[in-house]
């Protein structure tokens, strides 16, 4: 079939296919080859020596079905990619185009199995990315045949069972994560990154107890069905031989018929209720709790700057003595808790997350098996009545939006006030980008940073347009406050709070670190758009701030650095190196951004953009710098050099690796890090 032919038959598969408009045969070319010279151009159809070698139909808003006959009239292809539209159904038979190299179908509906002999013929395939679709059923053994394969990704489907006995020789990247796999990860396996194993709740690298690696097995229909009867028989005996013994011994007294229930039944009856749930109203009011929740910052638990676990709940603190109540739900995501929960769980200090003087943080796994982090906060007295707290913390609690995380619940006393949010592992950008520099690390590539920078800016966004009312929406944006989902998709937490804090104690907010607040101006919602700009610096450059610092020792004057380079034409000299080292091609986008975060810190607030626009601009390069950097990927593709393509994709990571950056540039710098502000976590 001519290769226009093929085209316009697997345009004619596609629904909602008006993008592809100029796939057509004109009176002008004659019906000749899109790839011939002089052609028009077909949209999305690579050629190389006049034959069709790639389709670039990503994020197009395609729908219908792939007919993978028209692609096999095309003998060259080697690259495919319909990522990021609409198709659904069961995965095409792409394993009858043997002479593939690269298939990217992420972001679809595609479901049911991968058919067990998918691989058998793809030993040319080198990258497959099918995450984000609706794929079930095993990962096919047959997966080992694919002895070129370079990179899998299966993350985010609905895959079950346990992985193959062993992965393709070549690979080098796998994840699988949040599906529902379970078992042991074999040996074989273990050379990859942890992180792309997380979210299979019966996936473990070690089983446990507390980690079991196999579902539990359901009992079917019938087995269910045997159990109630057997249930219900041995509930009526039990009822009738009660009511028998009572009827016989109607007469008798009250503490006769205690005792027909039996010894052991009376000596429970005098138990004392649990040490935990024991109130303590008769206990002087001065007199602390053991419960880890009871303790004051600073206390046994070894203060901020450790790890050390606390005791599980020993005794109600007085927090009840003291008429405050229970904890109240303000964001029912993870479930519905209360403060007895709280002090049943186990618990540790969380490093740094009282940074700031605003308060200490813990983290908290509950029976449940929900991970919190606990924020006792001890200057939150600006609202002076618990109306009118709480009615701040419920709409806080109600904002939704993918940047942002919301407080889940509160408990409120007079003197301080307990605020409990999601746990997330990975932890915040503060620490990612300045800690011990480890995969986390590796993975903050430049396209990496650029989504950090993107959700950032919309989060930051979204809270000026639903908290516009407040004198500034966030008040504490900084990169401690920035934490990190599984996927690298930054979470704002700690805002909304300035118009609770008190008046002097606001200064450890760092929305007061803007230059005009310095200076004893009244603090505006321009001062959030300085926080932004100090972020994207941050992002951009690798370094410490000195702006986080209360003494100015240590860390980067970002700022001062940052303006003067490009006032004098050296912008170059601000990048990361770590960045730079793997995507030189991308400076122009590079300095795009960083003119974006130098007009944010602009010292005349009057001179800074809306947050609103600072946030398109960011989006406006961001989108432009992922064009720039799928089309660098796709050239990559094309290179039949296997060296120069693992080392290109592999050169950031090595960067890291090979300990060409330095991880800290100064004595004061590292002493600033270990104090700084919500290091480990990132709430203060």
């Amino acid at each position: 079939m001519p290769v226009s032919e093929a085209l316009i038959q697997l345009k004619k598969s596609f629904t909602n296919s008006s993008s592809l408009s100029s796939w057509l045969i004109t009176d002008g070319d004659n019906n000749k080859s899109p790839c011939s010279p002089g052609s028009h151009v077909w949209h999305g159809v690579v050629c190389s020596s006049g034959e069709v070698t790639g389709l670039r139909l990503s994020d197009l808003e395609l729908g219908g079905t792939i007919d993978v006959n028209a692609l096999s009239s095309f003998p060259r292809l080697r690259s495919v990619s319909f990522a990021g539209n609409n198709f659904t159904g069961p995965l095409p038979a792409f394993h009858q185009l043997k002479a593939l190299k690269s298939m990217y179908l992420s972001n679809n509906h595609f479901s049911g199995a991968i058919p067990d002999d998918f691989f058998g013929n793809l030993s040319h395939l080198k990258k497959l990315w099918l995450n984000n679709n609706n794929l079930n059923g095993t990962i096919p053994a047959s997966i080992t045949q694919a002895t070129s394969l370079l990179e899998l990704h299966l993350d985010r489907n609905a895959f079950s069972g346990e992985l193959p006995p062993s992965p393709p020789p070549a690979l080098k990247s796998l994840n699988v994560s949040a599906n529902d796999l379970e078992g042991v990860v074999p040996e074989s396996f273990r050379k990859f990154d942890a992180s792309g194993f997380e979210g299979n709740e019966f996936l473990c690298f070690v089983p446990t107890h507390l980690k079991p690696c196999k579902r539990e097995q359901t009992v079917d229909t019938s087995s269910k069905r045997a159990v109630m009867v057997l249930s219900t028989l041995l509930v009526s005996a039990v009822v009738l031989v009660i009511f028998l013994r009572v009827c016989a011994g109607g007469k008798s007294t009250s503490s006769s018929r205690v005792r027909s229930l039996g010894g052991d039944d009376m000596e429970r009856l005098d138990e004392k209720p649990p040490v935990h749930m024991a109130k303590q109203t008769s206990a002087p009011e001065k007199k602390r709790s053991a419960s880890w929740l009871g303790r004051r910052a600073g206390s046994s638990l070894g203060g901020l700057g450790g790890h050390r676990r606390a005791a599980s709940a020993a005794k109600v603190d007085d927090l009840s003595s003291r008429n405050a109540g229970d904890l109240v739900m303000v964001n029912e995501s993870k479930g519905t808790f209360g403060l007895t929960d709280l002090m049943k769980a186990a618990a540790e200090v969380i490093a740094g997350g009282g940074g700031g003087g605003v308060g200490s943080a813990y983290k908290a796994v509950m029976a449940s098996g929900v991970a919190v982090v606990v924020k006792r906060a001890r200057d939150m007295n600006r609202v002076t009545t618990k109306d009118a707290f709480g009615d701040v913390m419920k709409r806080l609690g109600s904002t939704r939006h993918a940047n942002l995380l919301p407080p889940l619940a509160y408990h409120y006393r007079t003197d301080e006030k307990l605020i409990v949010y999601e746990y997330i592992p990975k932890g915040s950008l503060l620490y990612v980008l300045h800690g011990d520099r480890g995969m986390d690390y590796a993975a903050l590539d430049w396209p990496m940073r650029l989504k950090v920078a993107a959700g950032v800016a919309r989060g930051a966004a979204y809270l000026h347009v639903e908290l516009g009312n407040h004198e500034v929406p966030h008040g504490n944006l900084k990169s401690a406050n920035v934490l990190l989902a599984p996927d690298f998709e930054p979470l704002l937490v700690d805002f909304g709070y300035s118009g609770v804090i008190n008046h002097h104690t606001s200064q450890s907010m760092f929305a007061c670190r803007a230059p005009e607040c310095v200076a004893g101006h009244t603090v505006s919602a321009k001062a959030d758009v300085y926080c932004l700009g100090v972020v994207l610096l941050e992002l951009l450059t690798g370094k410490f701030p000195a702006q986080y610092l209360h003494n100015g020792k240590g860390g980067t004057d970002l700022v001062m650095w940052a303006t003067s380079a490009m006032a004098e034409g050296f912008e170059r000299d601000l990048f990361d190196p770590a960045i730079m080292v793997a995507s030189k091609y991308a400076l122009p986008d590079m300095a795009r951004l960083m003119k974006v975060a130098v007009d944010c810190v602009e010292a005349d607030p009057g001179k800074r953009p809306e947050m609103r626009e600072a946030a398109a601009r960011v989006e406006e390069v961001v989108a432009a710098a992922m064009a720039t950097v799928r089309e660098r990927r796709q050239e990559e593709e094309g290179s039949s050099e296997l060296g120069d393509e693992a080392g290109r994709s592999s050169s950031h990571a090595a960067y890291v690796r090979d300990g060409s950056i330095q991880r800290i540039t100064s004595v004061g710098e590292r002493s600033a890090r270990r104090g700084s502000d919500g290091y480990s976590y990132g709430i203060s």
